[in-house]
């Protein structure tokens, strides 16, 4: 991608719809980028974020640039084989930017079921989700030969005093078992669970990026906490009003939290190439939600636990083993 023009750059964002996917989308297409690929859950919801970013586009843009693809729901992998088989497969993709995903709110722990497999909910669709994604995309050859790939992370991978706890986990076993449901006692917290997705999708991020070729690049990047988000979407009507309106804007005014337009500036950063660099985790300083971009490693030592990425690498087989080549 670094020596394409960005005429001839195709860039896939999933989640394109709402909060940061829209805005991220919304810079590229105002940047003169080729071709940007919106993969959403449903192809209605693509043509109407579609329409309002014609609606303030430059009059020399072109609305083919932007294409509009449905079935790419994180909980669905039928769904998400059948979305990708539907993409164009005469122009590689150069950037992928898995981004879809939210907080699971509730009481209890909720999981996914498939190919015999049991999985939390959060993990499932905030992780293996993109995963699935991915290996479609690789299945179908329709990756370019140096692509780069930007995971969406989250500070609470490594926790925030006060809003999330750290995850930490003492063994690959009690990994699995957490994953799977079978931790004894164990108590759903949903902002934790959150954290720990997104604990899961760096450390999936440190695997890829240990056996990636040559010009292939796996980052996990979060750009700070953001509101006006999709991520309260499935929470109780009133709890997200009073979130989005009292609590999100007494963070903004201490300098908490960020619009969705400030944190799709720096994933467009990401995405071009100025920040992050094969197997990078990076975010926001230790205990901070906004910040500088740092690496995230030394803050949690779950990051570079070898054998914390070996098991919830040989989970994701398990669960979404990989298929053969489509000729």
């Amino acid at each position: 991608m670094k020596n394409k023009s960005k005429q001839n750059t195709r860039i896939l964002i999933t989640g394109a719809n709402g909060g940061m996917g829209l805005e991220t989308t919304k810079i590229l297409f105002n940047k003169g980028y080729g071709s940007i690929l919106m993969a959403c859950r449903t192809k209605e919801k693509a043509q109407q974020a579609k329409h309002k970013i014609l609606l303030n586009a430059e009059s020399n843009k072109t609305a083919d640039t932007l294409e509009t693809y449905g079935g790419f729901d994180m909980n669905d992998p039928l769904a998400i084989e059948e979305a990708v088989g539907t993409l164009p497969s005469q122009h590689k993709i150069d950037v992928v930017f898995l981004q879809s995903g939210g907080v699971i709110f509730g009481k209890e722990f909720k999981y996914i079921n498939w190919n015999g497999h049991t999985i939390e909910k959060t993990i499932f669709q905030n992780v293996i989700g993109g995963y699935i994604v991915l290996q479609n995309l690789k299945r179908h050859n329709l990756l370019s030969e140096n692509f780069r790939v930007i995971f969406a992370g989250g500070e609470g991978a490594r926790g925030i005093p006060g809003m999330m706890d750290k995850p930490t986990f003492r063994s690959p076993k009690i990994l699995g078992d957490y994953i799977k449901g079978n931790l004894k006692g164990q108590k759903y917290h949903d902002m934790n669970a959150m954290g720990t997705s997104k604990l899961m999708s760096a450390l999936l991020v440190s695997k890829l990026a240990q056996d990636a070729e040559d010009g292939q690049e796996y980052i996990w990047f979060t750009p700070g906490l953001t509101y006006g988000t999709n991520g309260l979407a499935t929470k109780p009507a009133f709890e997200r009003w009073f979130l989005e309106n009292i609590g999100f804007t007494m963070m903004k005014w201490v300098g908490m939290a960020q619009s969705p337009v400030q944190a799709a500036q720096k994933y467009v950063s990401a995405i071009e190439g100025i920040r992050g660099e094969n197997g990078d985790i990076l975010g926001s300083p230790e205990k901070k939600t906004l910040g500088p971009t740092v690496d995230q490693k030394p803050m949690n030592s779950a990051f570079t636990d070898q054998g914390l990425i070996d098991e919830f690498y040989a989970i994701i087989q398990e669960v979404y083993p990989e298929k053969e080549i489509v000729q």
